[in-house]
């Protein structure tokens, strides 16, 4: 039961889709056919029935389809992490369905007496953001403090290094360059000794300079099947008009402030870059979302539509 709470608290858009559903379904059946689904009187009468005529064919398809349409529109839900159908005042009702869960879950952490000692220690509260994964809140509260993702390691757990003593070289009555005889050092030191003076080396100017391998992902490929002139810079690419950005990672990433992560990753928001070098080329900004596996993904999308990003999901739409 605990594994199945959890799985609803991360996958809150399941319930979210699982509440209107239902209740499209129930409207449908109560103010077409006269049915209400929630009431044991009707589905006895359902069960001994005899279906008739066109109105019975229609209501036996609903009532006989409703469970595996809802199976399959759940699991592309799941996948998607956005409602098949935009239903208004969807985002209220979650608002207010998450502060009533907010308080239960402090209801539950409060001490169960008041004879208990307060902790001398005051330790700051942990604010995550709504839908966060377990697994991804100590990578999101390093990520947020500027810390590595990897923790140091224990002494308990180092790995035994036995320290080598340099042994000391015997010194030798010899110096190693010996003392000329006279002031023509070509003669009297070899070329092969390793404190031989310093000689000039050919230098061949034919030898390629390594450069940097050239950006290549979903939209240099669409560029290129379009026959469109553009070009790259680091995570960039620039046209006429546009310099996108192409987020096409399945992981699930969170997009918080300055840093983006998932589990085991950690870069720098590229949005400062972006905007930069749209305003010094005089483009228009934009990001294309290749992958949507994003944590709240529509909130994320307007706080980048407010900073004057055009964000697509389609190459096309820039057409």
């Amino acid at each position: 039961m605990k594994k199945v709470t959890e799985f609803l608290k991360s996958n809150f858009i399941i319930v979210k889709w699982t509440i209107w559903y239902f209740f499209i379904v129930w409207f449908i059946l109560k103010f077409i056919f006269n049915f209400d689904m929630f009431s044991g009187h009707y589905w006895w009468k359902f069960f001994h029935a005899t279906l008739h005529g066109f109105g019975g064919l229609m209501f036996g398809l609903v009532i006989y389809s409703a469970i595996p349409l809802y199976i399959a529109s759940t699991m592309i839900v799941y996948r998607k992490q956005e409602l098949i159908i935009p239903i208004p005042f969807s985002q209220k009702i979650s608002n207010i369905i998450s502060k009533i869960f907010s308080k239960s879950r402090q209801q539950e952490t409060a001490p169960e007496s008041n004879n208990t000692e307060p902790e001398t220690e005051n330790t700051p509260e942990q604010e995550f953001p709504e839908g966060l994964p377990p697994e991804l809140r100590v990578p999101f509260q390093r990520a947020k403090n500027r810390l590595p993702l990897t923790n140091g390691i224990s002494v308990y757990n180092k790995p035994n290094v036995t320290q080598q003593t340099p042994v000391k070289e015997e010194e030798n009555e010899n110096p190693s360059i010996p003392i000329p005889m006279d002031f023509d050092i070509a003669d009297t030191i070899e070329p092969t000794m390793p404190d031989s003076v310093p000689t000039f080396k050919d230098l061949d100017f034919d030898i390629p300079i390594a450069t940097e391998p050239e950006l290549e992902n979903n939209t240099t490929k669409y560029f290129k099947d379009k026959n469109i002139d553009f070009e790259t810079y680091h995570n960039f690419v620039a046209t006429e008009k546009f310099v996108i950005y192409e987020h096409s990672d399945e992981d699930f990433w969170i997009m918080d402030g300055d840093s983006w992560f998932a589990a085991g990753k950690q870069i720098d928001s590229p949005i400062k870059e972006l905007l930069d070098l749209a305003k010094q080329n005089n483009l228009t900004p934009v990001i294309y979302l290749a992958s949507q596996n994003i944590m709240d993904i529509n909130n994320t999308i307007t706080n980048f539509e407010s900073a004057g990003i055009h964000v697509v999901k389609d190459l096309d739409e820039l057409n």
